[in-house]
């Protein structure tokens, strides 16, 4: 009885551990190439930076056109990131979920809501 149990409480730490760690921010840390199809030219593709500063995510964001932002409330739990960011006075929205070198989700703008998907650039 007394082994179960200790098993038991093993499988049960274990679980948490690696729940802990799949909220880990450091797996979203450095930069992804995105791609917003219907955005507009020169806001369609380009390449998001996620930092840790002072334990805070932060971030920014750098068009193909070459303009680029801050990244604003920046939070990731569970796989689901969120963000947004001021883009020419219009407040973007960012809800994804982060699938290992992959994101995939949405931008809320005023045209409406785009698909957005994202690939982790090589780290060095």
């Amino acid at each position: 009885m007394r082994k179960i149990l200790i098993v038991l409480m093993f499988t049960c730490l274990s679980s948490v551990f690696i729940n802990v760690n799949a909220q880990n921010p450091k797996s979203i840390l450095g930069e992804w190439k995105y791609s917003v199809n219907q955005a507009p030219y020169g806001y369609d593709r380009g390449v998001i930076s996620f930092k840790e500063v002072e334990k805070k995510l932060t971030g920014d964001v750098t068009f193909d056109s070459g303009y680029k932002v801050n990244l604003q409330s920046v939070a990731f739990k569970n796989d689901t990131l969120k963000a947004g960011v001021n883009v020419e006075g219009e407040y973007v929205t960012i809800l994804s979920h982060v699938k290992g070198k992959k994101i995939e989700g949405t931008v809320d703008t005023s045209m409406g809501k785009m698909n957005l998907t994202a690939e982790r650039l090589k780290q060095d």
